[in-house]
């Protein structure tokens, strides 16, 4: 897929973002839509407008990078920028692209961060959805397992794969959470947390932070609760 990927750099070091901005301005795919050294305002641009790869530092005053991921409900390829190797853990956590350890100094680990993110972003995880049906063919191992939606409780995020619980059985195929989300019907699953899909008429009770479906309890994140209180007042 031959198309240029916007990008945002959120980061409180000015340095940094001189950095950042001359690596990006070497890659000929990206294009720099904003530069932020303020995590607060960088939340408004995002929620406003969609962008592919978010460059986010950890460590910032007012907000940290990670607390950012949490308020955002449509999250782009991430890519973490930090000085410590620790928040490695994070990044697996959070289910980034990549992280780039500071100072960036390097352009071929920049490069291979970025285009980590840029084949997440064109992989066909989500082989095909039948229109009008309940069906959805997903790759898992080298078969094409035909899914049938209504068996679906939740969807669970995995690292680079996915699991998938149904009422017998869990399938665990490689995809992101987000790339699912996309190809689910809207109206019949809302994704509650960073980490997890329900299925919405697959939902037994729902409390302030959490919600149960088939025999789990799953939180929900702040951020992701009034679409999903929209969505069951919808079928109510």
């Amino acid at each position: 897929m031959n198309r240029n990927y916007t990008c945002v750099l959120v980061d409180d070091d000015l340095m940094s973002l001189k950095i950042l901005r001359a690596l990006i301005g070497k890659t000929p795919f990206l294009q720099l839509e904003g530069m932020f050294d303020n995590p607060i305002e960088a939340f408004k641009s995002l929620s406003e407008k969609k962008v592919d790869i978010l460059f986010l530092d950890v460590e910032m005053p007012e907000m940290t990078g990670l607390e950012l991921l949490d308020t955002l409900s449509e999250i782009p390829q991430i890519i973490l920028t930090t000085s410590k190797y620790n928040y490695a853990v994070d990044a697996f956590d959070y289910d980034v692209a990549d992280f780039l350890l500071k100072p960036i100094e390097n352009y071929s680990r920049f490069l291979k961060a970025v285009r980590k993110a840029k084949a997440n972003l064109e992989k066909p995880e989500i082989e095909h959805v039948l229109n009008g049906t309940d069906q959805m063919f997903i790759k898992v191992d080298s078969l094409l397992v035909n899914f049938n939606l209504n068996d679906i409780l939740h969807i669970e995020a995995f690292g680079d794969y996915i699991k998938i619980h149904t009422e017998h059985k869990i399938f665990v195929v490689h995809a992101k959470l987000r790339t699912v989300e996309e190809a689910l019907p809207r109206n019949n699953f809302a994704r509650i947390h960073r980490s997890f899909i329900v299925r919405l008429d697959k939902i037994k009770n729902i409390d302030p932070s959490n919600l149960e479906v088939g025999k789990k309890v799953l939180p929900i994140s702040n951020s992701y609760r009034p679409n999903l209180l929209s969505k069951i007042n919808t079928l109510s």
